[in-house]
């Protein structure tokens, strides 16, 4: 990995509202930026829950509690990547939402920094299976009993990788991978407009879904995900608590569930846990 010489700074919030193009995720006042949060996906869940239209964009330059999966913390460098919050109420299956949101980063990655990153399951962003990025998908009701879901994604742009909460992981940047600094500004307009595309498209076909003709675009993105897999094929351990699961991860359902092939050829079904890949 290339070493980048990165300095930290505010996200300049003007820059990026001129290079929005979403139609409603993040225009206007849907768009809250706030220098030093403790998450932006607790901040977030709290408007939501007060009745906060979809669309709210939560961001900030530093986490002093962010949240990662299982419980754990997601560390940064202050003004050094992209922490972002999105507050949907979606009408279709909450995993499609880790789905699109790992979609999206992978294409934002591509076009703010013409690298290619690859999808860990469930939710990690890869580059050469270093870390780049991760997601956090929480639901609640608010005070209406309407679901709501929050859309947490953060990516390493600039500065020195933080290690990864799980050892057998290390970490990488944006700026480590294409070796210069990136714009975080033009990083989360990206981000933003992916997400925003294959959300309302499949909010609309949850309202109204079409004919039984063709594929429709829930079965796309699905499909997709699944070809952006690193983890298919591969051995793998499966870290559930204080149990390991080892064999071949072998293929995933329309649920985004892993199917495992453990060393004594059963097919195990592996809804949680986290993917460690062991030297091959």
């Amino acid at each position: 990995m290339n070493e980048v010489e990165t300095t930290s700074r505010q996200l300049n919030i003007e820059i990026l509202r001129q290079t929005l193009q979403t139609r409603t995720f993040g225009i206007a006042e849907s768009l809250i930026y706030v220098p030093t949060l403790d998450s932006t996906n607790t901040f977030a869940m709290h408007l939501a829950q007060q009745g906060t239209q979809e669309g709210v964009v939560v961001l900030t330059d530093n986490q002093t509690a962010g949240k990662g999966r299982q419980g754990r913390r997601w560390q940064d460098i202050a003004g050094c990547s992209v922490l972002s919050s999105i507050i949907l109420r979606p009408h279709f299956s909450a995993y499609l939402l880790v789905m699109i949101a790992s979609l999206a980063v992978v294409d934002a990655i591509a076009e703010s920094s013409a690298v290619q990153a690859t999808i860990k399951w469930p939710n990690d962003v890869l580059i050469q299976d270093r870390k780049v990025a991760g997601i956090l998908i929480e639901t609640s009701r608010d005070r209406l009993g309407q679901l709501i879901a929050i859309m947490g994604i953060g990516v390493n742009a600039n500065g020195s990788p933080v290690q990864t909460a799980m050892p057998s992981l290390q970490a990488t940047t944006l700026a480590a991978a294409c070796g210069h600094e990136v714009s975080r500004e033009e990083l989360i307009a990206h981000l933003l407009k992916h997400v925003e595309d294959m959300y309302q498209t499949l909010q609309q076909e949850a309202q109204d879904p079409l004919p039984n003709e063709g594929t429709s675009l829930s079965q796309r993105i699905r499909a997709r995900w699944r070809s952006q897999l690193s983890t298919l094929g591969r051995s793998i351990q499966v870290r559930q608590g204080d149990t390991i699961l080892s064999g071949v991860a072998e293929d995933v359902d329309e649920n985004g569930e892993l199917f495992l092939r453990d060393h004594c050829g059963k097919r195990v079904s592996i809804t949680w846990g986290d993917v460690g890949y062991p030297t091959e």
